[in-house]
């Protein structure tokens, strides 16, 4: 049987179907992508003689359950391509033929071959697969000889980690409040409860947890005080600024030249005080919203805090670093735990990390940067990309002037 790989000379073959095969390949796409992906399956099918693709408004069998429709195609194909984009990523049945896809190379080690036509941000459960680019000028060359390599060629040898630690360290999804678009800057933002997020029903099976986690966030009310409004303290800061003028003339409202020189020092104090004190008072007016902000956001990352008390043994973590989004990061914590135990007092150790580190730890996973990661290179961890969370937390405490529990990573 020829190869796609043989030499120029020799015509690329399709490997021959099993007796319980129908086709070769099993397209997965949005509706939106659909005249990309017909030009695509057109042309291969042109070019490759015998090639069956299995498209779903093709080859779905009418009047059967589209769940049954996906499933028997998927289990009577060779391979599974899925083409991913922002709208396969909203797509729920999209992401349901990913599922059984993987399912299937799972049980059969049937391969799958994503390939990437847009920038999108690819789900957890597809984000450890290495992808085809569409823009590559040689991508058509490399799906050609992906679909003429026989299976057992492609498929890979048993892993050597289970399947949730290729996720470990991946994010999840960014929430923004509900409230957004007219959320004043002085307000902590509303996260809805109503339902959990798709991405978070993989790996939170419980909603009222979820629930209760961002209830913690709901709960907190924002400041009450009148300077929460601008006009409140310009209006207030130029009041004070006017009395720090007038204060400068208070000897000659008080005709200080006049009086004996112990009531003459008196006003020239009150002078000196009163002067300043004025002009700080409308400087810290001024600056309120920049404090209150400040006070705010500590107060909820002890929240988010408290919140990820529930998620951590769920293997979920939640970060916060404005008042209107929440990050949600998928990371095993189960050897970076076993790490806290070693110290003394472990578990309170280790409850104390997760209320005061967590968060700022899901944010640098959200956001794939990690400010200290120069100190611990070369350093063993239990995350195969960035820092583990005993990692963070260890290099945390060292900047804090190493207030807490010295933590060994291995």
């Amino acid at each position: 049987m020829a190869s796609c790989a043989g030499e120029e000379a020799v015509a690329p073959a399709i490997p021959p179907l099993r007796p319980s095969d129908q086709f070769h390949l099993f397209v997965s796409y949005s509706s939106v992508d659909a005249v990309w992906t017909h030009g695509l399956t057109g042309r291969l099918e042109a070019e490759l003689p015998g090639l069956r693709v299995c498209l779903h408004e093709r080859d779905f069998t009418p009047g059967r359950n589209v769940l049954e429709n996906m499933a028997g195609c998927i289990q009577q194909s060779q391979k599974v391509m899925l083409v991913l984009s922002e709208d396969f990523v909203q797509s729920r049945w999209c992401l349901l033929e990913a599922d059984l896809s993987l399912v299937g190379s799972c049980l059969e080690r049937k391969p799958v071959l994503p390939v990437l036509l847009r920038p999108c941000r690819v789900p957890l459960h597809l984000s450890h697969l290495t992808y085809l680019e569409a823009t590559d000028s040689r991508f058509y060359q490399k799906l050609v000889q992906l679909l003429c390599t026989p299976n057992q060629r492609l498929a890979c040898p048993p892993a050597l980690r289970s399947a949730p630690a290729l996720y470990s360290g991946k994010a999840l999804l960014t929430l923004d409040c509900i409230n957004r678009d007219s959320l004043p800057s002085w307000k902590v933002g509303s996260f809805s409860t109503l339902a959990v997020p798709d991405p978070l029903q993989e790996v939170l099976e419980d909603p009222e947890l979820y629930k209760r986690a961002v209830g913690i966030l709901n709960g907190m009310r924002s400041p009450r005080c009148l300077l929460r409004y601008l006009g409140c303290r310009v209006i207030l800061a130029i009041v004070l600024i006017l009395l720090s003028v007038a204060s400068l003339f208070l000897p000659f409202i008080f005709g200080a030249w006049q009086k004996q020189p112990a009531q003459q020092l008196l006003v020239i104090c009150a002078n000196v005080f009163f002067c300043p004190f004025f002009m700080i008072l409308s400087v810290n007016t001024l600056c309120w919203l920049r404090r209150s902000s400040k006070r705010t956001l500590r107060e909820l990352a002890g929240r988010v805090g408290e919140a990820n008390l529930l998620l951590a043994p769920h293997s979920v973590l939640m970060g916060c670093e404005t008042k209107n989004k929440l990050y949600f990061v998928y990371v095993l914590l189960g050897d970076c735990k076993r790490a806290f135990l070693g110290a003394p007092e472990g578990e309170a150790a280790f409850q104390e990390a997760i209320l005061r580190f967590a968060s700022s730890y899901a944010c640098c996973l959200a956001h794939g940067h990690f400010p200290q990661w120069e100190e611990a290179a070369g350093a063993p961890g239990h995350l195969e990309v960035g820092l583990c969370f005993c990692q963070f937390v260890s290099l945390q405490l060292r900047r804090l002037g190493g207030q807490g529990v010295e933590l060994n990573p291995v």
